[in-house]
């Protein structure tokens, strides 16, 4: 039994070797998704709609939308000079 959980274990952390970056960078991304989400959900009305719309670049689920793009590329960039 515990040979098959240390063989899991090894199976996983091999999977994840270059993957850690990618699902952080999908947790932040879903996390902004979902503050969008539920920022829509709460509007009264039309008015607040349209001042939503006018404040979206300084909203913080843009910025941590930007920042998981930011990390998809980092990583694409740094995964490409070291092969």
């Amino acid at each position: 039994m515990i040979n098959k959980i240390i063989n899991f274990t090894k199976k996983a952390k091999d999977f994840l070797k270059d993957k850690k970056v990618y699902l952080a960078a999908i947790i932040i991304i879903l996390q902004a998704l979902l503050t969008y989400i539920e920022q829509v959900i709460s509007f009264n009305g039309l008015t607040d709609f349209i001042m939503w719309c006018k404040n979206i670049a300084s909203n913080d689920a843009t910025l941590h939308l930007l920042e998981g793009l930011g990390l998809f590329g980092l990583r694409a960039v740094v995964g490409s000079k070291t092969k």
